[in-house]
């Protein structure tokens, strides 16, 4: 062992006996840096050493202690920091400067033969170099990011590496020296081949720079330490894992490998398996073992075993020594998609394509799988074992999860979920289970209390691998785009990272420490457990290839370790996958409900069934034998095909086995479609004579005939899922929608198809019907609701031929003669994706269930399916989006996003697995700035932005476990099955004020829960001889065994899982802005749809959440409204005498917004005017944007702006105001006009019962009172009906306290004075009838006046609601309450002057009987000063005399009144009338707001008056407001008479405002420069100019610059100003034009300013009192018209009789001519031109010669 020592001294010792053997000194006058022991050829041994301060390097003799050789560094003499690397045969040294330098950095020494050479290598410093194999390459890296190769003799640099991003701070080189490694500042190491400098492989882990890299000595491992102090191993098994995969991309299916990495087995697409040594990197054996493509491989733990599942549906185990198979079990029919040893490798399991698991026994000689597990409700996507083996959970694709005994094949637990499971893991010891979901997230068990734990959310995509680290700390979920980190203790995210296909490297970042973007171009591997990523820096070289291997993530299982090592990949094709068949046109397709067949129709007649996972046909049958294959559905359970065609059969195959089950009956001609309930056990059909028949599935018995549905063939038909309802779409444009059981039309939806209808088809749930239509559109109708829900506008060009449901109804997919697969939002109707798949028209799509793939089939035959998630890979996913544009600056993320625009046009909406898109989580975020990014991207208009994604339909496995005693045959009464958690009940809550709920419901629940028989769970027993047992599975289908074999009943049935309103809530993005509390993103979204950027179903989504921004942001409620504008759906003509008996705007609710025109036939009932010459009038068809905006209810839209604190502006907003007067038309004109009537009944019969108060004799008993005369009896008769219509008027006001709440209903004043009112009638009425409180000075008088005045002020409550009188109450109310600071001001000024007034009338002396007592007799309290004070006020002044004539202090009397009198009645008083003024021009300007306002109110008390019936009656409201407005016609442009006087008028102001000013200026500054010298050159803007050199000489003045003219000034100076080219030529000479001058058009003089100032105001009479004859004109011009458009009419029905007689002289027969009968004359341009018409009529009356 040899040490340096750090004064210079270099020692050895014997490592044997740990004596020191040698000390060798005076080498170094410093530190040793660096000393090795190297033996030699002749057998001796030498120790170099490198001194860290001399910069010496010395050779010794170990044995001798003698110097060698000495060898100074004398060209680094100068530097600071020195390192060295020493060769290790020891002959060589490398020594570097790791200061930046200009001289040479970096030294060669040839430390035995004292040779030396020099480089300037790396710009700034070099980090570290190192020799490569035999010393004869020398590999170094430095601060400029490059790592260099150089030649060692000649220092010449043979190759450059550059790819890190920063410093290259360590390399190093294998043994073999064809491998080079680096690290880095930016916390990368990278692997390069030494041969030509590629850049092989770039691992990850390390957050902080990694400051040495080293492979080890068997050159497998790669150690790597960063600055903290972290180490990591790095295993590069990961080289050969890229390499196999890079070179059998194409043929690559399934990889596995052992525990320790040491084999790895890969199967092939052609049924070939491959052994590869991972140590050695060699192929060991390769050889067949199926027939099919090889689905999964897995090591058994004692890696002597390989077991192989193939598509063949055989299992073979393999010896891994030499390759020959060991034994081979048989599956199913369907091929078994994944294998796995149990940890104990006793037994194996396997999971077919068709959802059964099977379990083998590995040591059985029967080839039958012991155990069949399945679900019979759905199916087995995955499953696993528990560690020790004796359990086996499998994921149901319904949500379930199943546990069963891997022993006994019995039930052990089921665990309730609410998404389909896609994945599920124990943890090491088996208490724990994680299921991945579909919905993205992670749900915990504990499987000893059946007990969910808790639910990880976020995972962007659905769940492809879940897995524990060894203690169970940590669990990593894995998806297609992420790979989360939990802390399983605290389920906090510990880190992200995310995997990014990026090819333009616009998404390179510093790793950090809670997120990791990993772009990469190529191949990613990821391990778990170290958290490491190795990148493949070689991408694919063939663009074009199509790798089932590569197509999705996939995890390589390294046996039950708990170790896996993911793989993302860039490469492959992103383009559909092409299927050309060898028959004709594809008419039909449809996918199976495990997402890999799907079955075709053709035009020859065939059925095809294809594999789209094995891209290979399965099954061809020839279906229909006379003509084409119309149409093909695949049953749920894929077992059975329904097929129809031109020879008049509907048919059910079992097409294994290629034979018809049963024929359907009833058809006479070609049927042209089918279709076969999901739920029910029905089919459908429709033939080309319009007729639909309904079929029982299993008996073929005929359920229902419609022999009439249609007047021609049916193109398209679509059962609901219970088979109770089905849609139609016929050749006739007809589409209905039916009732199968009662066989009667529901609803007819042709007035919602704008052109031709081609197809139709039910949502899997039920609730929605899609139509396409030969325009390119696609309609969404809503079934629950009755209503067409959004349109998809210009969805395709040209005509959409077919459209499909994903089975979660959250896409709609259609595809059209363009060639383009579109992906749309179910919700928003948003478009996700569009695919140009360039195979011709396409006539038929479909999109397997859970949207996986995509097919369209083409008149061409070809079937283009599309994988969605591999074709989508390069679309970045919104989460990552969104925190990558959040994390950096704005104008550069703003760049990033239009180039990604650009390219993805979709990337707003592109949706993760929980709907959220871009712009849900920057809502959520609370992030207005990247918001304003994407929506700025947007352009206004399209509405092609979603702001709401579709909640998933689900149907839900429900478990229910009964007790022994239920059952019947139970063991014992102390038998129990373990207790189930319903994970339904899990609740969520959010923070958004004021949701609602629509008041129409958009869910719908099955029409009961289905019980499927069948063995529901329970494992099929191979060989068993227990036939009772088997009875009871087979027959109860519920049984099953628990782990102690106690008989336990598990009843297992399907319901629909509820859509709770908060998830609709979670998905709405306004809702998550307002959740947020940022008042920004608020505005964002309501600008974004009021510029129309957001789609039609979005609108949806704003209509729910405006009673929560109407409460949160009243402000920005009015300006949304304000600035949404009404849809403009299109023009019409109507009848002037049709619109004459309505008002100037017609309104009404109706259902559908398309085809406006069929729309108001009906309601205006123009079918019944009479055709002929009339007057039509051109009207505007429009509608409210908001859908469900004249709702009824609490939530209303109404309703909840009344209660809020918006603006009075917002009522006359055009949706609002469209609102309130549908409500007012509707029901809130006639209820108020009768509460109006009955309160005016109510209000006299009062009058007349104070009037006889005000006359009776109060002394009176009530008997004697009755009996004293008629009027008596009739006043008691009124108390009666007083005090009940006072009760009734309670129960309402009561009512409503109870509908809006008491605080809510004292906030108007009015009920204020009602609830007064109110309760004080029947106060009145009942001391009157007792004859109590009468007496002078008692209460009931009092009473009664006020009540008067409370009963008469509530008419100007009922007064508000009418046009005539509401405004000019509200009028009153507005200026009374405005001048309340007047009034207060007057009170103090009354109080003031009257207490002064007070103490100088004490004093007063009167003698008695004097005239002027009373008026001193006024100051003798306060209450009379007040009255006296007001008398004075309003002009009674004999009060003063008094202190006049008898005052001590008569002139401070009088003057204190002569200041009360001057500032009340001059200055106050004066002010009162200005200030009125203002106020009433204020309230003119809002009094039409004000009133709508009022009556809003007066309707939503209406509302909440409504009972329970009534309110139902309206709730069924169509959601859309149309309107019909009278297009106002601009007579006026731009260039009209009155648009150039209104220039002229605005010009004259400012020319005015400009000599004025000029004038203040002159005479403030006499100063003023004058051009008294005329130079040639223009003069200045403003310059002067003396108007005497003017007159004298106006060829002096230099001509005025283009726009510029000269004016004179008010001291007779000439000033250049601006011209205004609008009034050009008025009082300018032509000639004078060009000079600029303005001069009289007389006289040609220049004229003064204020010449032209008369000029030009005369200029502005004549104007107007031309403008006051163009009505006159435009009367003349229309009586013109008309009259010409009459004679037209009568020439064209001149014309009409004379074909009919020339049609009668020719047929001779008679003709009867009815003018009723008679077709209406063709509309205004579609008539005969002028010459036309007079060569007709010339023609038919035989005068072609003559004239008319």
């Amino acid at each position: 062992v040899v040490v340096g020592g750090s004064k210079g001294g270099v020692y050895s010792w014997d490592s044997d006996s740990g004596v020191e053997y040698r000390q060798y000194d005076e080498g170094h006058t410093g530190p040793v840096q660096t000393v090795m022991c190297y033996p030699m050829e002749d057998g001796s041994h030498v120790i170099i050493s490198c001194g860290a301060a001399d910069h010496t390097i010395v050779v010794w003799d170990l044995e001798t202690a003698n110097k060698r050789a000495t060898i100074v560094i004398n060209e680094l003499e100068h530097a600071k920091n020195l390192r060295y690397h020493i060769s290790k045969d020891g002959t060589q040294v490398l020594v570097w400067c790791t200061d930046s330098v200009p001289f040479p950095n970096l030294i060669f020494v040839d430390a035995l033969n004292n040779a030396k050479n020099s480089v300037y290598c790396h710009e700034g410093f070099v980090r570290h170099a190192v020799f490569a194999k035999d010393a004869a390459k020398i590999i170094s890296c430095g601060s400029d990011g490059k790592i260099v190769m150089w030649d060692t003799v000649t220092l010449e640099p043979q190759i450059t590496l550059t790819g890190h991003v920063d410093s290259v701070l360590c390399c190093g080189i294998n043994d073999e020296g064809t491998r080079i490694v680096s690290s880095g500042e930016d916390c990368t190491i990278r692997i390069w081949s030494a041969e030509d400098g590629r850049q092989l492989q770039m691992m990850m882990a390390q957050d902080e720079p990694v400051k040495m890299c080293a492979f080890a000595k068997s050159g497998n491992k790669i150690l790597t330490c960063d600055t903290t102090g972290r180490v990591y191993v790095w295993n590069t098994l990961s080289e050969i894992i890229l390499n196999l995969i890079r070179r059998y991309a194409d043929n690559i299916s399934c990889v596995a490998m052992t525990n320790d990495h040491s084999l790895m087995a890969a199967g092939c697409n052609n049924g070939r398996i491959m052994m590869w040594d991972v140590d050695k990197r060699e192929l060991l054996w390769e050889y067949s073992h199926h027939t099919g493509r090889v689905e999964a491989v897995a090591f058994n733990s004692l890696k002597d075993t390989v077991a192989t599942a193939g598509a063949d549906g055989r299992v073979s185990l393999i010896a891994v020594d030499s390759g020959k198979q060991v034994n081979c079990f048989l599956g199913q029919d369907e091929p078994i998609t994944s294998i796995s040893f149990s940890p104990d490798d006793e037994r194996l399991a396997g999971c077919s394509a068709d959802g059964k698991l099977l379990l083998y026994q590995v040591d059985s000689t029967g080839r039958k799988p012991k155990f069949v597990l399945r679900n019979n409700i759905a199916r087995i996507t995955s499953f696993v074992w528990s560690p020790n083996s004796k359990l086996i959970a499998g994921c149901g694709s319904d949500g379930c999860v199943l546990v069963w005994n891997a022993t006994s094949g019995s039930i052990f637990t089921v665990l309730e979920g609410d998404s389909a499971a896609t994945c599920c893991a124990f943890d090491f010891i088996g208490k724990l289970l994680a299921v991945g979901t579909l919905m993205g997230t992670t749900v915990l068990y504990n499987l000893e209390t059946a007990e969910m734990l808790c639910e990880l959310r976020n995972n962007a995509s659905p769940i492809r691998e879940v897995v524990f680290n060894q203690d169970t700390t940590r669990l990593t979920s894995v998806c297609s785009r992420q790979a989360i980190i939990w802390d399983v203790a605290t389920t906090m995210k510990i880190r992200t990272y995310d995997f990014v296909v990026d090819k333009n490297n616009d998404f390179k970042a510093q790793p950090n420490p809670y997120r990791t973007t990993v772009a990469h171009n190529s191949t990613v591997l990821f391990d778990h457990e170290s958290e490491g990523v190795v990148y493949d820096m070689m991408a694919a070289e063939d663009p074009l290839l199509r790798s089932y291997f590569l197509t999705d993530t996939r995890c390589i299982g390294t046996g039950h370790s708990h170790k896996t090592v993911t793989v993302w990949s860039a490469a492959g094709n992103t383009g559909p996958d092409k299927f050309h068949t060898t028959h004709d046109a594809i008419t039909s397709c449809h996918f199976s409900h495990d997402d890999r067949l799907i079955v075709m129709g053709t035009q020859d007649g065939n059925v095809v069934v294809y594999d789209v996972l094995h891209n290979e046909t399965v099954e061809v049958i020839a279906a229909h034998q006379n003509g084409p294959c119309r149409c093909v559905k695949l049953s749920h359970d894929n077992n059975e095909i329904l097929s129809c065609g031109a020879d008049a059969k509907v048919i059910l195959w079992d097409w294994r086995k290629r034979a018809a089950t049963r024929i359907y009956s009833g058809h006479f001609i070609s049927i042209g479609c089918c279709d076969m309930a999901y739920q029910g056990t029905r089919v459908v059909s429709g033939d080309n004579h319009g007729m639909i028949s309904v079929w029982e599935k299993e008996t073929g018995n005929n359920v229902q005939t419609l022999p009439l549905a249609h007047s021609k063939a049916l193109l398209s038909i679509s059962m609901s899922a219970d088979g109770s309802t089905i849609a139609s779409v016929g050749a006739d444009d007809k589409v209905s929608i039916w009732n199968v059981d009662l066989g009667i039309e529901l609803v007819s939806l042709t007035a919602a198809i704008e052109s031709h209808p081609l197809y139709c088809s039910f949502s899997p749930d039920g609730n929605k019907l899609a139509v396409t239509e030969s325009n390119g559109n696609v309609m969404i109708w809503n079934a629950i609701a009755g209503c067409q829900w959004y349109i998809i506008s210009e969805a395709h060009k040209g005509k959409v031929s077919s459209c499909s449901w994903s089975f979660d109804c959250r896409r709609l997919v259609t595809a059209g003669a363009d060639s383009v697969m579109a992906v749309w939002d179910s919700e928003s109707g948003a478009p996700l994706h569009k695919f140009n798949v360039k195979a011709g028209t396409l006539s038929c799509v479909s999109v397997s269930p859970q949207g996986i793939y995509v097919a369209a089939g083409s008149n061409s035959g070809t079937l283009s399916v599309i994988n969605v998630p591999t074709a989508s890979r390069h679309v970045p996913e919104p989460s990552f989006l969104y925190n990558w544009l959040a994390t950096h600056e704005p104008k550069p993320s703003a760049l990033l996003y239009m180039r990604l625009a650009s390219q993805h046009p979709t990337i707003a909406n592109v949706q993760d697995a929980q709907g959220w898109s871009l712009i849900n989580h920057c809502m959520s975020k609370g992030n207005a700035a990247v918001a304003n990014i994407v929506f700025n991207a947007i352009q206004d208009g399209t509405g092609s932005c979603g702001l709401i994604s579709a909640v998933p339909f689900t149907i839900q496995t429900r478990v229910k476990f009964h007790s022994p005693g239920e059952g019947g045959d139970d063991d014992g009464p102390n038998s129990s099955g373990p207790s189930m958690v319903n994970a339904s009940g899990r609740s969520m809550s959010m923070g958004v004020a004021g949701l609602r709920k629509k008041s129409v419901s958009r869910k719908k629940s099955f029409a009961g829960s289905k019980k499927l028989n069948g063995s529901v769970g329970a494992g099929q027993i191979e060989g068993s001889g227990d036939s009772g047992l088997r009875d009871v599975l087979v027959q109860k289908s519920v049984k099953s065994f628990s782990q102690q074999i106690k008989k336990v009943a598990v009843e297992l049935f399907t319901e629909k899982r509820d859509m709770d309103h908060m998830e609709l809530i979670m998905n709405n993005a306004l809702a998550l802005a307002l959740n947020s509390k940022s008042s920004e993103c608020v505005q964002v979204l309501l600008d974004a749809a009021a510029d129309e950027k957001a789609s039609w179903g979005s609108y949806h989504a704003v209509t729910d959440m405006m009673p929560s921004l109407a409460v949160r942001y009243p402000y920005m409620c009015y300006q949304f409204l304000a600035s949404l504008q009404l849809q403009k759906l299109g023009d019409l003509e109507v009848p002037v005498a049709v619109m004459q008996g309505l008002d100037k705007s017609v309104i009404r609710t109706a259902p559908i917004f398309t085809n406006v025109k069929n729309l108001w036939q009906s309601f205006l009932q123009l079918h019944e005017v009479k055709h002929g010459p009339q007057p039509y009038a051109h009207v505007k068809a429009s509608m409210v944007r908001l859908p469900f905006a004249c709702s009824i209810g609490k939530e209303s839209l109404l309703q909840t702006l009344v209660e809020s604190n918006v603006p009075v502006q917002a009522y006359g907003t055009p949706t609002v105001r469209a609102v309130i007067k549908h409500k007012w038309r509707l029901y809130g004109r006639l209820r108020l006009s009768i509460r109006a009537l009955i309160y005016c009944a109510y209000t006299v019969i009062f009058t007349t019962y104070a009037v006889l108060y005000s006359q009776e004799d109060h002394s009176l008993s009530r008997e004697e009172y009755w009996d004293s005369s008629t009027k008596a009896k009739v006043h008691l008769i009124m108390d009666g009906y007083l005090f009940l219509q006072a009760l009734w008027y309670a129960w309402v006001e009561i009512n409503q306290i109870w509908a809006i709440g008491i605080l809510l209903y004292l906030r108007s004043w009015w009920n204020t004075v009602d609830l007064v009112s109110i309760t004080m009638m029947p106060v009145i009425c009942c001391l009157h009838i007792a004859r109590a409180a009468m007496n002078p000075g008692s209460a009931l008088n009092p009473m009664v006046a006020i009540e008067v005045i409370l009963v008469y002020f509530k008419i100007f409550f009922y007064a508000l609601a009418f046009e005539p009188t509401g405004p000019v109450v509200h009028m009153v109310f507005s200026i009374a309450f405005a001048v309340k600071n007047w009034a207060v001001l007057l009170f103090l000024a009354m109080v003031a002057f009257g207490t002064s007034l007070m103490v100088l009338y004490q004093y007063v002396l009167y003698p008695p009987g004097a005239w002027y007592r009373q008026g001193a007799e006024n100051y003798t309290n306060f209450a009379e000063m007040l009255w006296t004070m007001w008398k004075m006020v309003i002009g009674s002044y004999y009060q003063l005399d008094a202190n006049m004539e008898s005052g001590e202090w008569p002139e401070i009397t009088l003057i204190i009144f002569s200041i009360f009198m001057f500032g009340v009645q001059i200055v106050m008083l004066n002010m009162l009338i200005a200030l009125m003024s203002s106020i009433f021009n204020q309230v003119r300007n809002t009094e039409e707001d004000v009133f709508l306002r009022g009556r809003a109110q007066l309707i939503v008390e209406v509302e909440t008056l409504m009972s329970n019936r009534q309110l139902e009656s309206y709730a069924l409201m169509p959601p859309y407001v149309h309107l019909l407005t009278p297009v106002q016609r601009q007579v006026h442009n731009g260039n009209s008479i009155e648009a150039r006087l209104a220039r002229v008028e605005a010009m004259l102001k400012e020319h005015v405002e400009a000599f004025l000013n000029y004038m203040r200026n002159q005479a403030m500054n006499p100063g003023l420069r004058v051009m008294q010298d005329m130079a040639p050159a223009a003069p200045a803007e403003g310059a002067i100019v003396p108007a005497a050199d003017a007159h004298a000489n106006q060829n002096a003045l230099p001509p005025a610059p283009p726009g510029f003219m000269y004016v004179q000034g008010p001291n007779g100076t000439m000033i250049m100003v601006p011209m205004d080219p609008s009034v050009m030529g008025y009082g300018m000479m032509p000639g004078m034009m060009g000079m600029g001058m303005v001069t009289d058009p007389v006289t040609g003089a220049l004229m003064s300013a204020q010449e032209q100032i008369n000029m030009i105001t005369l200029q502005a009479q004549k104007l107007r009192e031309s403008e006051s004859q163009l009505p006159a004109i435009l009367r003349q011009i229309d009586r013109l018209q008309r009259t010409i458009n009459n004679q037209e009419m009568r020439m064209e029905g001149m014309v009409t009789v004379l074909r009919d007689i020339e049609n009668l002289l020719r047929n001779q027969q008679p003709v009867i001519i009815h003018q009723e009968t008679r077709p209406p004359p063709p509309r205004r341009g579609a008539v005969l031109t002028e010459a036309e018409l007079e060569l007709e009529v010339k023609r038919l009356l035989g005068k072609q010669e003559e004239k008319l």
